[in-house]
């Protein structure tokens, strides 16, 4: 059973709030369809923790690693650790998602 750090929630431009269940970035998934997002996940001194998004994205197989050379180089330098995944099956649900995300947010990579 994979045990999760968590959870993170995060609003679209649609105002549309998505929660997404955290994971050591090395984490072994099943395969199934997913948005995701990589991040630096940080412990404040205070105990609260906080995700600097750094790549968002979607997938029908979560089970395949991400193996892009530049994505590796970048997720690294920009201290990647955590994997936050929305499983979703539909492919049309998932890239509105993704699309919904993105027009908030910046992402690094």
């Amino acid at each position: 059973m994979i045990i999760g750090l968590g959870n993170v929630r995060i609003k679209g431009v649609s105002g549309r709030m998505y929660t997404f269940r955290s994971y050591p970035l090395e984490t072994a998934f099943a395969k199934f369809g997913a948005v995701y997002f990589i991040s630096s996940r940080n412990q404040d001194p205070d105990g609260r923790i906080s995700h600097s998004r750094i790549f968002c994205g979607e997938t029908d197989n979560l089970s395949v690693r991400l193996d892009n050379a530049l994505q590796t180089v970048s997720f690294k330098a920009n201290n990647a650790n955590c994997i936050c995944i929305l499983p979703k099956e539909d492919e049309d649900i998932r890239m509105e998602i993704e699309r919904d995300i993105h027009q908030k947010y910046k992402f690094l990579c």
